[in-house]
This record gives structure tokens, sequence and C-alpha cells, in this order.
């Protein structure tokens, strides 16, 4: 449509002088005027498109082919006071001669001259509708952007905020909007007030459960303690021994929905990665004496970080101790050093994992095969680390070493990001 409204309309042109000196003698004769009709020759290609008579009453003739295409223009070429010329389409229109008031419009064949105005005309034509669509296109675009993907890119942007735990993501006005782009904006804001409070509901929950759960066992615990008898009957290790897996259990448990939730608080501090793994290897050896040949540490390329130091312990110790518990040889420490991150590596020197398990390491509750591994845990030690890590700002990962062996690597930043409030 913007194209045909500018399309470039031909123009009245002076009669050319020619063309007058051939039709004035003829049409200057009273007798030979009056007798002419519309579609009648009046000498070689010229022919009458129309004929308006002012005698009696005004009576206005035209050739019918002309006037159902060009009527408008006809009666325009009528009202001129002076003969033009105009182009329609193969013919040249040109007139009005007029006589005692009557007045006629003759058409011929375009000629040379008139083809190659026609053809400008149209070159002109076709370059301003393409100039049309072009604008025309780039203002449809403008006006989708603004009506639609401002709007989605609005919604985009507060799905980021619910994501970050907002209850009231910011929609401005599209949630007053009666199209689908309104209906979309208000269920996006009454999911993240659904979101927010069963967000708090698992927290107060978790609050709940964690204080249940803790006191019952350490009860439990206190009791036993205190139960006189024989430390070694069987029964009272098995109880002691299922006692502590289970308040393991529950504490790993209740971290891993800690963490899950955003209930830790990271604590900034700088601190020397190497001195951090040396610890937890000495503190590993004491515990377990057994492992003090085990443990390995690569003493170089342990750099300087800012991080939390419980947090990162934690990864380190559960990927440890995983890494024990399912082999009976060496589990080499080591860090590379990349300027902005680091990667600490832990690797065993065991049979390595199915390539097709590697994936579920990370998965709560995934223990591998149970019957192979009879000391395996609940598998909830990995999925803890794979959270932690990622509350650290940084990733963990596994694969199988190339020279045999399981190898986990905590791709971690040097410097801490800032906590989300």
């Amino acid at each position: 449509m913007l194209a045909v409204w500018n399309k470039p309309k031909a123009e009245l042109k002076p009669l050319n002088s020619e063309i007058y000196q051939t039709l004035q003698p003829l049409l200057s004769d009273a007798l030979t005027f009056h007798s002419l009709q519309p579609g009648r020759l009046i000498a070689g290609d010229y022919r009458v498109a129309a004929q308006l008579s002012v005698q009696g009453s005004e009576k206005l003739l035209m050739d019918e082919m002309l006037r159902v295409s060009h009527g408008s223009t006809l009666l325009r070429m009528l009202g001129q006071d002076s003969p033009q010329q105009i182009p329609l389409d193969e013919r040249l229109l040109l007139g009005p001669f007029e006589l005692d008031g009557n007045k006629i419009l003759v058409t011929k064949p375009l000629g040379i001259e008139e083809q190659v105005d026609r053809e400008q005309l149209e070159a002109e034509s076709t370059r301003a509708r393409i100039l049309t669509l072009l604008v025309g296109s780039g203002l449809l675009a403008v006006l989708l952007g603004i009506w639609l993907i401002r709007p989605i890119r609005r919604m985009i942007l507060a799905m980021r905020e619910v994501a970050d735990g907002s209850a009231t993501p910011e929609l401005k006005r599209l949630p007053k909007r009666g199209d689908e782009i309104g209906e979309l904006a208000r269920a996006l804001s009454q999911g993240a007030i659904d979101l927010a409070t069963s967000r708090d509901a698992q927290r107060r929950l978790l609050s709940d459960v964690s204080h249940e759960l803790r006191s019952p066992m350490a009860r439990m615990q206190v009791a036993l303690d205190l139960t006189e008898t024989d430390e070694q009957d069987p029964n009272w290790q098995q109880l002691r021994r299922d006692t502590e897996r289970l308040s393991v259990i529950i504490e790993r448990i209740l971290s891993l929905s800690r963490l899950e939730n955003g209930l830790v608080d990271l604590n900034h501090e700088s601190l020397d990665s190497g001195e951090l793994v040396q610890q937890l290897i000495n503190d590993m050896c004491y515990q377990h004496p057994q492992v003090r040949e085990r443990l390995l540490r690569d003493g170089s390329n342990w750099p300087v970080i800012d991080t939390d130091p419980e947090l990162l312990r934690l990864v380190l110790e559960n990927i440890v101790r995983n890494a024990l518990h399912y082999t009976e040889d060496n589990v080499e420490l080591s860090c590379d050093d990349y300027g902005k991150s680091c990667h600490i590596r832990i690797r065993d020197h065991g049979p390595g994992v199915d390539e097709s398990t590697i994936s579920k390491l990370f998965v709560p509750f995934y223990r591998g095969d149970p019957a192979r591994h009879h000391k395996a845990g609940v598998g909830l030690g990995l999925a803890l680390s794979h959270r932690a890590a990622a509350v650290l700002g940084g990733e963990l990962k596994a694969h199988n070493h190339s020279e045999g062996g399981l190898e986990v690597v905590l791709d971690l930043p040097k410097s801490q990001p800032e906590q989300k409030e």
C-alpha cells in the first residue's frame, strides 16, 4: 500500500507545437468539430477520446475503454485552460481543443520521445517503490520492536530477577496490557510470588527438620556413650556405627538443602590454596593414619585465592574421601594456575569409571555399583561438592585420566564472586 501510494504520477505538459500545428487546422472548422464523436479517427493515428458539448444542455461523451481506466484523468484534462498532453498506457492524451465552448480530447500512439519519457517514469516509479518498501519495512521493524521485542526483553530480565530470588520482578506496565503479552506478564508476576512463597516455606521446613532430626540423634549418641555395656559387643558396635552413619547422612542432606536454597553466607578470605590442601591432608592422615602414604600433593602452582575456606575445604574433602573409598591406590592433588582462575585436580589411580556413568556422579544419591564397592556411601558427597563449587562461582567436572584412574577437576575463580542478596 505504501508503494502504491508513493507511485510517481504522470504530469501534464504543454502540448507539443508540432502536434498543435497538425490538429489545429482540422479542428478549426465548426462542421468538422461538431461531427467528431469518441472513438472516431481525425487524421492518421489521431482518435477522439472525449467530447464535451455545451449546445443546449451540457453533454459529455467519452471513449468507453478510456472512461473505465482513466475517467478521472479525462475530466481533469477537460478542465484545463490550454491544450496539454499526458501519457496514458500506450497512448498520449492531448487537449482540450475548444471551439465555441465545446471541447474535445484526442489520443495518439506514443512516439519514440514519449516512449523514452514513459520508460524514465517507470524507472522512477520502481525506485520510488523500492525506497518506500525499505522505509516502510524499517518503520514496521521499529514498531514491532516497540510493541513486541521490548516487552519480551523486559520479561527476560524479569525472569532473571525471579531466578535470583525476587518475588516482585520489574515488569513496568506489561501486566496492564490486554493482549497475550499482558497475560504472560501477569502469569510471570504470579509465578514469582508463588515461587517466593514456596521457597520461604521450604526454608522454614528445613530449619524445623534440622532441629527435629539433630536433637534425637544427639540424644541417641549420648545414650550410647552412657550405656554400660561391653564395647566389644558386636551389637553395640553395629548400633554405634549406624548412629554415626545416620548422623553424617542427615548432616549432608541438610548441607545440600542449605546450598540449594541459598542459605549459605560466603566468607571472603584470602588464603593460600596449597596450605589449605596440606592442612586437609594432615587432618585426614591424623584421623586415618593408613592413608598417609596414599595422599600425594604436588608442591607447585598453588595460588593465593579469595574464596570461602570452609566451603572450599568441604568440596575438596568430599572428593578426596570419595577417591579413598573407591580405590586402594594413591590419590594425587595438584593445581594449574591460569591467571584469573585455577584448576585443582584430584586424581586416583584406580580402574576409573564407565563413560556412561560419569555424568551421574554428581547426581544426589547416585552410588554407582554398591555390589562392587561395599564401602560406598549414600551418594551425597559429590553432589554436595558440585553444588558448593557452584556457590563459590566455580565448576566441578570429572573424566577418566588418559593414564588411568578418575580425575575430578575444580575450575575455581581466584577472586570470589559478589554474593547476591
